[in-house]
């Protein structure tokens, strides 16, 4: 029934107002309010391929068709979508429908307590208060690290952080919210899950919703894999998937975007490989035998503001040249790359960091090179220029001392293959040691590079940003003429060599 039709069935159904008293008639009119207000809630109609937008006997905004539950018996439901595709509402809206059941226990799970209670319960849009009447809310609180709301059917939900999995020991619960799981760390994401099944053991239908932008970390790939398997028994004949996968991108909910927003993201994204999985919602696959996993890129911390770092203790630029600059040469490419000890440290790494400040490339005569090397080292206030001189590049040196003497270089020649020289540098990044600092579209080509670099020899291409990027990581961490530790003074740049 639409919002019109229910007022004015409403208004029918009214007595002679000469008759009523004023009591009666406001009466009425709450009651056509609260009509009015019910309808406006709706989520679900049955429109096969709504698209969400008014229609008739649906003259609000709703859910569009991918957002609806799953029609069939299933205990975990993945939404791996973009940015503002509407999964948190979409969750939300399937925690207010199971809490229509009386005495229900409901657990809600996102990274930390501050986001469960700010995104889950309090998000003036997509959460739960939006969505639930607040004539079934019996009772909220929303202390931190204690966020439970309770209605007046005997539905309890409760909010937990995912950084403690103890925290959940000794609960039960029926139904589970986990809100960004691919944003939870990697050190307890999986046992909190875990943890989270344990506290289901009990219930009748137990079934866990999970709303996230993907990223490929273990622990969501491990759900999606398994959801993939089902999807193609179900395709083969066999039962529907008990794991469904959900994805979409971001346009689809353009309605209810903000145009300029949504220009903005596209400006910072689009055309990057973060852009596929923050915008197209996709899990993006790691190329077999490539030495940098698509984890490496998405552990917590790895994309730090640049006012949130530490002291430099050095900085260099590395530098993967052209010899030569027609149009089908190689790329020039120049690497920022600094060395610091962390400000906090985690897990007892007190070990230092890596932090990529800048990479980009193209095409120079060998001058240009130099000279975009000098202004790069004075822009970052450098300590050094790390020269690949393979190829007869040994003359770079004295080009950029022509160009700027007051800049400090380094040589390096390559004795070993690219894929030996770049193993010990994406270890760094498999230990988390290493963060890119700034826009992703400024790393975008590099950790294309990365990502799909096996290092089969004359049948790939060269990789020129992720090479300059190795010689500035060796020349910071892994050549046995490192500086001394915390507090040591280094005496490897006091000249040229």
């Amino acid at each position: 029934m639409s919002r019109g039709r229910a007022k004015r069935r409403l208004a029918e159904d009214f007595a002679d107002p000469s008759v009523m008293g004023l009591e009666q008639i406001r009466a009425e009119i709450a009651e056509l309010v609260r009509a009015d207000e019910l309808s406006a809630r709706r989520w679900a109609c049955e429109v096969p391929d709504c698209d969400g937008l008014p229609h008739a006997g649906w003259l609000h905004r709703h859910a569009r068709a991918a957002q609806r539950r799953p029609g069939w018996l299933w205990t975990v439901w993945m939404m791996l979508t973009g940015r503002g595709w509407g999964k948190t509402r979409t969750a939300a809206e399937a925690v207010r429908e199971w809490a229509q059941t009386p005495g229900l226990q409901i657990v809600v799970v996102a990274k930390n307590a501050t986001l469960v209670r700010d995104i889950c319960f309090e998000s003036p849009k997509s959460g739960l208060l939006a969505v639930i009447p607040p004539d079934q809310v019996a009772k909220y609180n929303s202390s931190l690290g204690d966020t439970v709301l309770k209605l007046k059917n005997g539905t309890v939900i409760r909010g937990f952080g995912a950084e403690t999995p103890d925290n959940l020991r000794g609960w039960a619960f029926d139904k589970a919210w986990m809100d960004e799981y691919a944003a939870w760390s990697r050190h307890t994401a999986q046992e909190v899950y875990d943890m989270v099944w344990f506290c289901l053991r009990e219930a009748e239908m137990p079934q866990v919703v999970i709303s996230t932008t993907p990223k490929p970390l273990p622990h969501v790939k491990k759900l999606y894999e398994r959801g993939r398997a089902q999807e193609q028994r179900a395709r083969e004949g066999g039962d529907p998937p008990r794991v469904v996968l959900t994805r979409g991108h971001m346009r689809e909910n353009d309605a209810n975007l903000s145009p300029a927003a949504r220009a903005e993201l596209e400006e910072d994204y689009a055309g990057t490989r973060l852009g596929r999985q923050e915008l197209s919602g996709e899990l993006l696959e790691d190329v077999e035998g490539a030495l940098w996993k698509g984890w490496m890129l998405e552990v917590e911390g790895f994309r730090p503001r640049r006012e949130h770092l530490p002291d430099m203790q050095r900085v260099v630029i590395g530098v993967d040249p052209a010899t030569k600059s027609h149009e089908d040469a190689d790329m020039t490419a120049f690497t920022v790359a600094g060395r610091a000890f962390p400000i906090e440290t985690l897990y007892g790494d007190d070990r230092p960091r890596g932090y990529l400040l800048h990479a980009e490339q193209d095409r120079y005569t060998p001058t240009g090179a130099m000279r975009r090397a000098a202004q790069l080292y004075h822009e970052h206030q450098a300590d050094c220029v790390v020269i690949e001189a393979n190829n007869g590049g040994e003359y770079l040196p004295a080009l950029l001392e022509q160009v700027d003497p007051t800049v400090n270089w380094r040589i390096v020649h390559a004795t070993r293959g690219k894929r030996a020289r770049a193993a010990p540098a994406a270890q760094l990044y498999e230990q988390a040691r290493v963060s890119h600092v700034g826009p992703a579209r400024v790393f975008a080509e590099l950790e294309g590079q990365m990502t799909t670099f096996v290092g089969q020899g004359e049948t790939e291409d060269s990789p020129d940003l992720l090479d300059s990027a190795v010689w500035a990581l060796w020349d910071l961490f892994l050549d046995p003429a490192m500086p001394p530790p915390r507090g040591g003074d280094d005496q490897r740049l006091s000249g040229r060599r």
